[in-house]
Order: C-alpha cells, then structure tokens, then sequence
C-alpha cells in the first residue's frame, strides 16, 4: 500500500465486502462524494487501465484521470445501471459495470473551453479485483456521444485523437489485432446452446452470428421485439434494426475477425439471466463512415456488451465501445 493512503481519509469498504456493494459504493464515495484520493485505497500501485483513449498505469494515473475529468464536470454523476460479476474471494472476482453518466460541462476539455452544456453518456468499467483492490481494468467510454454533445465535430476531435495516440497505445492496438486475428471461432457456434446452459458458448454464437452476417441464427437468439441501446441517445428498436447495425458495421470493417474475452452472467427473475461480454473486434476500413472513403487501415473495436436474455434470447443488448477513438484509427499518420 502507497504512503498516500496514509495520509487521507480511509475508504468504507474492502475485500470482506459483497462485491456488488464494493463496486457500488467506491464508485459513489470517489465520484459523488469527492473522495478521490481514495482510488490509492482501491487501486493497486501497479494496476492497469486499457481504454481506446489511452493506458493508465497505477492508482496515481487514475487520481489525475478523475481529477482532470471534474475540472470539467464538477457535478459528475455515476449512476449505476447494472453490475454484472462472477468470481469469488479466494479466487479473484471480474466485475461489469455499467454507468449512465449525468454531468455539466463547466470548465475546459479536450473538446474546447466550457460550454454549460448538460450531457449524458454510457461507460462500462469492467474490473479484475483481487484481494479488494482492482489490479486490472477494462475502461469503455462513449467519447462520440460525449464530443458530439459538447459541439465538437466529430472529425475534427477524431484527427485530435490520433494525434495524441502514445506509442504505448499503438503497440499495444497493433499486438491485440494480431491476437484477434488469430483466434479461432470455436466450433460450438455450430450448435444451439441456451444462456442459462452456457453463456459463454451462447455468447460466441450471438457474436459469430453478428460479424459473419448470420441472419438464420440470429433470429434464434434475439426475440422479435430485441433493442439495442447503443447510448442514451441510439437505439435500434425490434430484430431488424439491430441486425442491420452490426450488418452495417460489417459493411465499414470489412472481414472482421473479433473474440470473447470473457463473460459473466447473473440469473435474472425467474427465466432470465444478465450476461457481460468483452470482446474485441478488428478488420480494414472498407467503407465509407461520416464522410471519410475506405482507407483500408486497421480498425480495432474493444466493446463490452450486457445482455438481458428472457425466455433465453435476446430482449435487450446495451453495447459501449469507444466509435470517436476507431474513426481515428482511419485517420492516423
């Protein structure tokens, strides 16, 4: 533990907590109640942080992150939605959370001085924590819907993004698409598994279904009335639609490979059951998006995906991956 934990105020949970109750409530006594210099307190010293955005390394990266995030939200609200989680003490738990943010754009961003403007944006967080402390961290931010809101226009952001690209971050979106690339869809996408018998195998088989354009099988896992929430202001409503946005995604990557990274589930009611999904997805840029022509460099998806599954198929898919950090990727140097 860091001497700065020393010296500031201690956090109200740890290791012999409910994990859902740890996530909740760290999350709201650094955000809500400004205790920020808590994340040394729930951090690890040598904890990692992967974003599309950027890598963080350490708990102290993670207090000048939040830091810089209040200079210009101030009132900033995580209001959680969903924690889903599997793991144990012994072993380590993986979390999925999921956040509406609510917050006033009252100082500078990366985007431009203060606007005053109110926005709502979508974040999933999912988190390795050992010991109650998070050592690895798998950050997905909605940075479209976040810019857009504020005015920015979304080229002009997306060219400011690959310009702050590290060489870290490179190295380490070209080292993932390799590892995409190479994985192999397990066979099981050949058979029909319900999510309560295997969500894994079901979660490869949804996946395959979306990026090989699989319409047969897709209609077997999503009900007709399915929804995609994109973020709190892209929906696509019924089977149809959300089909035709992964279709359309197919159009603009091209061949895509992608892979399951993990999966957690929680029963849900009676019949149902709340399955996370992170994958990453990675093709070329083969068709046109917001204006900018095929350029066939590589593009890099890292998503988390949360399925509400009723009667077990698909009655509700909320997917955050990060569409300003991609549509720079075509406009690297």
């Amino acid at each position: 533990m860091s001497s700065a934990t020393n010296n500031i105020k201690k956090g109200a949970y740890s290791a012999d907590d409910d994990i859902v109750d740890y996530i909740l409530g760290i999350t709201f006594e650094i955000w809500e109640e400004g205790g920020v210099e808590l994340i040394h307190q729930y951090y690890a010293e040598d904890s990692i942080v992967w974003g599309l955005d950027g890598i963080m390394h350490g708990a102290a990266a993670v207090v000048d992150s939040t830091h810089a995030t209040l200079r210009g939200f101030p009132d900033r609200l995580l209001l959680a939605e969903n924690v889903i989680w599997s793991g144990n003490r012994a072993d380590g738990y993986y979390t999925s959370h999921r956040l509406l943010s609510l917050a006033t754009n009252k100082g500078p961003t990366i985007y431009g001085p203060a606007t005053g403007i109110r926005i709502r944006m979508t974040n999933i967080a999912d988190c390795l924590i050992e010991d109650g402390m998070i050592v690895k961290e798998w950050l997905v931010r909605d940075n479209m819907t976040l810019a857009t809101q504020l005015g920015a226009e979304p080229l002009a952001a997306a060219r400011d993004m690959a310009e702050r690209r590290s060489p870290e971050l490179a190295e380490w979106i070209a080292a993932e698409t390799r590892r995409v690339r190479a994985v192999e869809v397990p066979d099981s996408v050949n058979q029909p598994v319900t999510p309560r018998e295997d969500p894994t195998a079901f979660a490869w088989r949804v996946l395959n279904s979306c990026w090989r354009g699989d319409r047969t099988v897709f209609d077997t896992t999503h009900a007709p009335y399915s929804v995609l929430h994109r973020s709190p202001l892209r929906h696509y409503s019924g089977r149809d639609e959300v089909y035709g946005y992964y279709q359309n995604l197919r159009r603009v990557m091209g061949d895509t490979h992608f892979s399951v990274d993990h999966v957690a589930s929680q029963p849900f009611a009676d019949n149902g059951i709340d399955i996370a999904v992170r994958w990453t997805a990675t093709g070329e840029h083969r068709g046109e998006v917001l204006g900018v022509q095929p350029t066939g460099k590589p593009m890099f998806i890292m998503g988390v995906t949360h399925w509400r599954c009723v009667n077990d198929r698909v009655s509700a898919e909320r997917t955050v991956f990060d569409d300003l950090a991609v549509l720079s990727q075509t406009l690297v140097e």
